[in-house]
């Protein structure tokens, strides 16, 4: 058998070859094919012989051709020739044909005419299966399964399943389970190095042969790392609160590849939902969990973890860092005095206002308001803060007054309830009060006046004389009147 040459279309060799009329071309070769069958299969052997006429021109070889446009050029010296091919499926069906060459009187190649047709039925791949993976998106977490389901058509035939990852055959790394219409590949726990694109196909059994099925759809595979744990934002910052006053923690989550739903922990048991009236809101790659008003002993470690929704299954993210938070008693009500303490000033005299805290002494912040605009502040580690209105006037001192303080706890300040109100009246200075102390001075000297007048005026008329009395044992004296008197 000579050497082959594959020609990509007959119609090339032409070109080389003289033409003439049908009748002046060598006569055509006589073809056969064995096996014959109605229909060929995938594997089959195929021999297709091409034998020449006896001439007296030298042989130069064969070709052989087919209707998908395949061509092969033989080069032999003897009159017959047998061509072999495996039958790779449907493009090696359809027309063939087969030629012959020979040297002609003035030494130049001249082809025959064409043998008769053949045809070769081939009988087709069986068609492809349906993969699908466990994960819609195709998208999974390192340590999760992988569950990959090929599926082939309806069909009574015997199969056999294969999976690929890259066109390599999956063997021996995973469990594969297969019945005669699906089977199954498990990969109990994914790595990193499973990310890439599967097929699968299946061998359906024909005529005691294998025959493989086209594969099917890739699916793209892609096995990302385990979500890092979230972050904790508390407000207030310091982590410290009043009670009663509100409370916001934010957990924000690592990436946003998954559906996402969070969790919240005090001193690591989970804060169930609506507790102490809190509300969650999510939006985006976290979520909110907000107290209006903070419990009562709520103080603790709060941490919170993030969940992805990977092919059904909800995986947890490490949880994030503990945030210590503190609930402190609402500092207590002080109470503002007054000096004076009826509220009552005089026009231009002091006033004195005293907001006293109760407790220990802390650094505290105070502040008085007038009509509820603040008045005067002052930072100040004690329990009182004074504030003095040295000359009271009416646009300045007459309102409602209150004052509260604030304590300092870690870098936060708690502020307490306002004190009670307290009312101070300005009262204008009356002019009266000396013009009256004053006429009733003068009244006071005149009466004395008139007073001593009369005792005077009364002496001279009676003629009264003293006499002393001279005790012997006492050396004082008493005197005594000697009145001497005339009726007239």
């Amino acid at each position: 058998m000579g050497p082959l040459r594959l020609v990509p279309l007959l119609a090339s060799l032409q070109i080389l070859l003289p033409l003439g009329s049908p009748t002046d071309l060598p006569p055509p070769p006589n073809i056969t094919v064995t096996p014959e069958k109605m229909q060929y299969l995938i594997g089959d052997t195929v021999s297709i012989r091409c034998v020449a006429p006896w001439s007296k021109e030298r042989m130069q070889g064969f070709q052989f051709s087919g209707t998908s446009g395949w061509a092969v050029d033989v080069r032999t010296a003897k009159r017959s020739y047998t061509y072999r091919f495996n039958i790779t499926g449907p493009k090696d069906g359809g027309l063939h044909t087969c030629t012959y060459t020979v040297i002609n009187q003035f030494r130049r190649p001249v082809r025959s005419q064409e043998s008769k047709l053949i045809i070769l039925s081939v009988k087709d791949h069986p068609p492809q299966p349906t993969l699908v993976l466990n994960s819609s998106t195709g998208v999974t977490i390192e340590g999760q399964p992988l569950v990959f389901l090929c599926t082939a058509p309806a069909g009574d035939a015997e199969r056999r399943f294969h999976f690929y990852k890259k066109k390599v055959e999956v063997i021996n790394w995973a469990k594969m389970t297969s019945g005669y219409g699906e089977a199954q590949l498990q990969v109990a726990e994914s790595s990193q190095n499973d990310t890439g694109n599967f097929t699968c196909g299946y061998d359906e059994k024909t005529e005691g042969r294998w025959i493989p099925s086209y594969p099917s759809q890739a699916v793209e595979v892609l096995v990302k790392e385990p979500a890092s744990a979230p972050r904790l934002g508390v407000d207030p910052p310091s982590g410290v609160v009043s009670e009663d006053h509100p409370l916001r923690l934010t957990c924000v989550a690592s990436r946003d590849d998954f559906r996402l739903r969070f969790r919240f922990y005090r001193n690591r048991v989970e804060i169930p939902p609506g507790q102490a009236g809190s509300k969650t809101r999510n939006a985006g790659n976290s979520s909110e969990l907000f107290f209006p008003q903070s419990p009562r002993s709520f103080s603790g470690k709060f941490s919170c973890e993030a969940e992805e929704e990977v092919g059904g299954t909800w995986v947890p993210s490490p949880q994030s860092e503990a945030a210590d938070v503190t609930v402190k008693d609402c500092p207590s009500q002080p109470a503002l005095l007054l000096d004076p303490p009826s509220g009552e000033v005089i026009d231009g005299d002091p006033l004195v206002l005293t907001c006293v805290a109760n407790g220990p002494t802390a650094q505290r912040k105070f502040f008085f308001y007038k009509d509820g605009a603040e008045q005067f502040s002052e930072t100040a580690m004690k329990d009182r803060s004074l504030f003095n209105i040295p000359e009271a006037k009416a646009t300045v001192a007459t309102g409602q007054f209150t004052c509260r303080y604030e304590e300092r706890v870690s870098d936060t300040w708690i502020s307490s309830p306002f004190s009670q109100a307290m009312m101070v009246l300005i009262q204008a200075r009356s002019q009266l009060i000396p013009l009256v102390a004053g006429c009733a001075a003068g009244a006071a000297t005149l009466l004395l006046g008139l007073l001593l007048v009369v005792c005077f005026c009364r002496k001279r008329r009676g003629g009264i004389h003293w006499k002393g009395l001279h005790n012997k044992d006492d050396p004082s004296t008493y005197p005594m009147a000697n009145v001497n008197s005339s009726i007239s």
